[in-house]
C-alpha cells in the first residue's frame, strides 16, 4: 500500500485514503480535538513531536496534553507514517509538526490558490530555501468535508512545477520573482517559459497547467470544483505541499483535523 501511495504522490502530488480511521478512532481523536477546540495556528493546537518537548508537559504538570500526545504518537506509529515519509523522500524523514485543530462554521475568506515553501515579497539570496526542504503533509479529517465545505483542492502534477521553480531560483538559473499565489506562479512560468520547457522536457506539462488554471483566475472554489476533494470523517489526504492548492471554507459544519507534517531529517 505504501508503494502505491508514494507512487501516486510522486505522480500527482496527492493521495486520498478512505476509512483511514475506524469509528472508534474517529471518536477518540474527536474528543481530543474537542477538548482544546483550538483554531488552526493556535498554540494549543500543537503537540510535542519528541521526548524533550513531551517531557516538558510533565514538568508543567500538563498531564492531559501529555497523554493526548501519546495517543497521537501511537496513531503515527500504528499507521507507519514515518515509514511512508521515508519512502516518499527516499531519505530519513523527521516528524516536524503534529497539530489538531477545530474550525467553526464560517464564510470568511480563505487563502487563495497558492504553493507552500514559496517566496513572496523582497528577499535576499541567503534566504533561499533548499528545494528539497519541504513538507509531506498528512491531513486526517474527523468530520465530513467537501468541495465547498472545508476540504482542499489541488492541481494534480503542479508539485513537479513547484519544485522546478524552487530549484531554479535556488541554483540561480532564473531570476527571483515572487510566486506564492497562483497569479505570480503562472507569471514566473510565462517569464521563463523556454527554460521550464527544457527543464521539464515536455512542453505539454506547462500547457496543461496553464489550461487547467486559467479558469481559476476568474472563478472561485465554490463555482469551480474540478480539483476539489470530498472526504468522509476518518479519511486522510496526503500531499506534497509544493503543489498549487487551496482549502475551502467550512460553510456547513464545524471541521476537525489532525495533521502530521514530515520533512527530510538532515534539514532540521
Amino acid at each position: 500500500m505504501n508503494k502505491k501511495i508514494v507512487q501516486e504522490i510522486k505522480e500527482k502530488g496527492i493521495f486520498k485514503i478512505n476509512n483511514f480511521l475506524n469509528n472508534s478512532q474517529i471518536s477518540k481523536f474527536s474528543k481530543i480535538v474537542n477538548h482544546y477546540s483550538a483554531p488552526k495556528n493556535d498554540p494549543e493546537s500543537y503537540f510535542p513531536v519528541n521526548l524533550k518537548t513531551l517531557s516538558y508537559k510533565i514538568f508543567k504538570l500538563n498531564f492531559t496534553k501529555f497523554f493526548h500526545s501519546l495517543d497521537l504518537w501511537k496513531l503515527e506509529k500504528n499507521k507507519n507514517l514515518n515509514y511512508l515519509a521515508d519512502s516518499f523522500f527516499k531519505d530519513k524523514s523527521s516528524l516536524k509538526f503534529i497539530d489538531a485543530y477545530y474550525s467553526k462554521v464560517s464564510n470568511k475568506a480563505i487563502l487563495p490558490w497558492h504553493t507552500d515553501q514559496a517566496y513572496h515579497g523582497k528577499i535576499s539570496v541567503d534566504q533561499y530555501n533548499h528545494p528539497d526542504n519541504f513538507f509531506l503533509k498528512i491531513f486526517i479529517y474527523l468530520t465530513d468535508v467537501g468541495p465547498n465545505n472545508g476540504c482542499m483542492s489541488y492541481i494534480p502534477g503542479s508539485h513537479r512545477i513547484g519544485y522546478a521553480i524552487r530549484k531554479s531560483i535556488y541554483e540561480k538559473k532564473i531570476s527571483y520573482q515572487p510566486y506564492w499565489n497562483l497569479v505570480d506562479f503562472r507569471k514566473i512560468l510565462f517569464n521563463n517559459k523556454q527554460y521550464f520547457i527544457e527543464y521539464l522536457k515536455d512542453e505539454s506539462i506547462l500547457e496543461d497547467f496553464f489550461n487547467k488554471t486559467e479558469p481559476l483566475l476568474k472563478d472561485d472554489i465554490n463555482k469551480n470544483n474540478n480539483f476539489s476533494y470530498e472526504a468522509k470523517a476518518g479519511s486522510a489526504i496526503i500531499f506534497d505541499e509544493g503543489g498549487v492548492h487551496q482549502g475551502s471554507k467550512p460553510q456547513f459544519n464545524d471541521r476537525m483535523v489532525v495533521r502530521y507534517l514530515y520533512s527530510i531529517k538532515k534539514f532540521n
